[in-house]
C-alpha cells in the first residue's frame, strides 16, 4: 500500500516537471519566434521598405562632394589692363570625423599654418565632415601641411582676389570677402555679373580620406563669371593718385578729389581720392568720395548762375554793369575776394574776376526759381546715373525753404551742397554743348571667349542751348588766360575753367570767424576748349592758409594732371589741329619731330612766347 502511494507521488512530480518543461519550451520558442520575427522585420524594412536611406547613409560616409568655385570674372580698364583678378589659390581643410587625436594634430598644424592652435584645436574636435584650417595659402604652407601625414586633412582649390596695381582706384573697386563676394564698390554692384555659378565634384574616398581608384567620381563643371570692362584708364588713374598725393602735401590739405571724364560720353577715365591719416601721411582712401562726399562748391558754380543770366536773356557776355565793392542783401554784407571801388564790369569781367558782388547783382535781376531751375537742370541735388553704393544725392533745397540770404549764396556757391561727380558733370555739359552726359564707369562686360557685351547708358540731357554754353566756355578761357585761373594753363592748348574758394561749415554749424575760418579749394577745367576732349576736376579739402584758394592749391595740379593726359590720351595740341606751326610752316609728322617741337612749345609758353 505503501509502495502503491509513493510511486503515485513520482508520477505527479515527474507530469508536474514535464509540464513546466513543456511550458519553458513553448515559451523559449515564443521568444526565439519574437526575435525572428523582429529580425524577419529588419530585414525586410533594410532590404524593402528603406533600402535607399541607408544606401544613402552608407554612401554618404564614402562619397565627398567637393564645390568647384566659379572664376570670378576680371575688372579691367578700357585698354584690358587689369585692375583686379582672381587667382588660384589652396586651402588647407580637414574631415574631423577621421582625426585620431584633435590636440596633437592642432599642436603640429599651428606650426605650419597662420591659425592659432585653440582654434585649431576645437575645429578639428569638432563633429563636422569638413572644416577650414586655414584660407588661400601659398603653395609651401599647403605643401608643408600634407606633408605631416594627417589623416583627414587634405587642400582644396580655390580663388584668391588680387589687385596688381596694389592700393590703386581701390575706392573705386571696391573688395571680395575671403569667399570672393563683393562687398564695396564696383565688386558689390557687379557682384552677381562678376561671380558666375559654382560646379561641384563628386569622388568616392577610403578611411582615410584618400580617393578610391576606380570609384565613383563626377563634375559638374563651373560657369565662369563675366569680366567687367570699365572706363578707366591705369595710367590716368595712378598718375590721378600720384599727383594729388603729393598736391595735397605741397598744399597742406587734409584730402583731395580728382576725377576726369571724356564730356561728350560722360565716362570717367581716372576717380581718385586721397586722405591724410592720423599719422599725418597722405595716402589713396577707401572711400570713393568722388560720389559719396558732399562740399559746398564756392565760385564753379559760377559759370551755372552765368549760364541762367544768359539762356534767359537777361543779360549778354558784354553787357556792362556797375559793381560796388559792397553789396548788402537781407541782413548780410557781401563782398569780393580783392578790395576795390566802384566799377563797371562786364558779364565776362565778372566771371573772369571771380567776383561776387557782379554775380549777386546779376542773379537778383535773374530771380530765385530761374536760378533754382537752372541749377536742378545741371543735376545738383541729385543722385547721378553713376550706380554707385553710397552716392550722395547734394543738398540744393527747394526755392520754398530759401531764406533771405539764400539767392546770394547759392548764387556763388555757398548755401548748396554739391558731390565732386555733380560738379564735373555740370562742366561737362557745359563742355558738351550744353547736353548734360550721363556718367559712367562701366563700358561693358567681356565672357572668357573674349566676346564684349557694352551696358547701355543713359541718354544726355539738354541742358542750355549750343550757344549759351560756347559763350560761358569763351568767358572760360578767358578765366585761365588772364583770371584767377592762370594756373590751370597747359602749354600749347586752350584751356577752359573755373577756380573756386569756399568756406567750409564747421560741425556745428556756420562757417567761423577769418582767424579760424576752413576752406575747401577746388579747380575745374576742360581742353582743347575749342573741342574739348577732357574735363578734370580738383578739390583740396582744407588747404593750409597760406595756400587755400583754388588757383593756388587745386589749379597747379589741374595742370600737372592734364599735361599728363594729354599725351596718354593723344590728344592734339592747337598747333597740331590745325597743321600749322607758330610759324605757318606744315608740321613734322615723325614721332621725334613732334617731340621737339612740343618741347619748344612748352618753352616758348612757360617764357611768356
Amino acid at each position: 500500500m505503501s509502495g502503491t502511494g509513493r510511486g503515485s507521488s513520482r508520477d505527479a512530480r515527474l507530469r508536474d516537471t514535464r509540464k513546466r518543461l513543456r511550458r519553458r519550451v513553448v515559451m523559449v520558442g515564443i521568444v526565439f519566434a519574437a526575435l525572428a520575427g523582429v529580425l524577419g522585420w529588419r530585414l525586410v524594412s533594410l532590404q524593402i521598405l528603406e533600402p535607399d536611406r541607408y544606401l544613402a547613409y552608407g554612401a554618404a560616409q564614402r562619397i565627398r562632394t567637393e564645390v568647384l568655385p566659379a572664376g570670378r570674372g576680371a575688372i579691367v580698364d578700357r585698354n584690358g589692363v587689369d585692375l583686379a583678378l582672381s587667382v588660384p589659390r589652396r586651402s588647407v581643410v580637414a574631415d574631423p570625423r577621421l582625426i585620431e587625436d584633435p590636440s596633437s594634430a592642432a599642436w603640429a598644424m599651428a606650426a605650419v599654418l597662420d591659425t592659432d592652435v585653440s582654434v585649431l584645436e576645437r575645429r578639428l574636435a569638432s563633429d563636422r565632415s569638413f572644416v577650414y584650417l586655414d584660407r588661400q595659402v601659398a603653395d609651401d604652407v599647403a605643401d608643408s601641411a600634407l606633408a605631416l601625414d594627417l589623416a583627414g586633412v587634405y587642400t582644396i582649390k580655390e580663388l584668391a582676389r588680387l589687385r596688381p596695381g596694389d592700393d590703386s582706384a581701390l575706392a573705386l573697386l571696391g573688395r571680395t570677402d575671403i569667399d570672393n563676394n563683393g562687398v564695396s564698390g564696383l565688386e558689390l554692384v557687379y557682384d552677381g555679373m562678376l561671380s558666375g555659378v559654382p560646379g561641384e565634384m563628386i569622388i568616392e574616398v577610403g578611411a582615410r580620406g584618400s580617393t578610391i581608384p576606380g570609384g565613383e567620381y563626377r563634375v559638374v563643371p563651373a560657369d565662369e563669371g563675366l569680366s567687367i570692362v570699365l572706363t578707366i584708364d591705369r595710367a590716368l588713374q595712378f598718375e590721378a593718385e600720384r599727383l594729388l598725393v603729393e598736391g595735397v602735401e605741397a598744399a597742406g590739405g587734409a584730402g583731395g578729389v580728382l576725377v576726369a571724364m571724356v564730356p561728350g560720353t560722360g565716362e570717367i577715365l581716372a576717380s581718385a581720392t586721397v586722405v591724410r591719416d592720423a599719422d599725418g601721411v597722405v595716402r589713396p582712401s577707401t572711400e570713393h568720395r568722388v560720389a559719396t562726399w558732399t562740399f559746398e562748391p564756392g565760385s564753379i558754380v559760377k559759370p551755372l548762375t552765368i549760364s541762367a543770366v544768359l539762356e534767359t536773356g537777361t543779360a549778354t557776355p558784354d553787357t556792362v554793369r556797375e559793381v560796388p565793392g559792397l553789396v548788402v542783401v537781407h541782413d548780410s554784407d557781401f563782398g569780393d575776394s580783392f578790395p576795390h571801388g566802384t566799377e563797371q564790369w562786364s558779364v565776362a569781367d565778372i566771371l573772369r574776376r571771380s567776383s561776387n558782388i557782379g554775380t549777386i547783382l546779376w542773379a537778383q535781376d535773374l530771380g530765385a526759381e530761374a536760378l533754382y531751375d537752372q541749377l536742378l537742370g545741371f543735376g545738383l541735388g541729385s543722385v547721378t546715373d553713376l550706380d554707385f553704393p553710397g552716392e550722395a544725392s547734394g543738398i540744393l533745397l527747394p526755392v520754398g525753404r530759401w531764406s533771405g540770404t539764400s539767392l546770394p549764396t547759392i548764387a556763388i556757391g555757398q548755401g548748396v551742397s554739391t558731390t565732386p561727380i555733380q560738379m564735373i558733370t555740370a562742366f561737362a555739359t557745359l563742355a558738351n554743348e550744353g547736353r548734360r552726359p550721363a556718367p559712367t564707369l562701366v563700358l561693358g562686360s567681356r565672357d572668357d571667349g573674349g566676346v564684349f557685351t557694352p551696358i547701355p547708358t543713359a541718354a544726355s540731357i539738354e541742358v542750355i542751348p549750343p550757344g549759351v554754353a560756347h559763350s560761358v566756355v569763351t568767358m572760360l578761357e578767358a578765366v585761365v588766360a588772364e583770371g584767377t585761373g592762370r594756373s590751370g594753363q597747359v602749354p600749347g592748348y586752350r584751356v577752359a575753367g573755373k577756380t573756386g574758394t569756399a568756406w567750409k561749415p564747421l560741425p556745428g554749424g556756420g562757417y567761423g570767424e577769418d582767424d579760424d575760418r576752413r576752406y575747401v579749394a577746388s579747380f575745374v577745367g576742360f581742353l582743347p576748349a575749342e573741342a574739348p576732349e577732357l574735363v578734370v576736376l580738383v578739390v583740396v579739402d582744407e588747404p593750409a592758409p597760406r595756400t587755400y584758394s583754388g588757383g593756388r592749391a587745386a589749379a597747379p595740379i589741374f595742370s600737372e594732371y592734364a599735361r599728363f593726359a594729354v599725351r596718354q590720351l593723344r590728344i592734339p595740341s592747337r598747333f597740331e589741329r590745325v597743321g600749322l606751326d607758330q610759324g605757318g610752316r606744315v608740321i613734322a609728322t615723325t614721332p621725334a619731330q613732334v617731340m621737339h617741337r612740343k618741347a619748344a612749345e612748352e618753352a616758348a609758353l612757360s617764357s611768356g612766347g
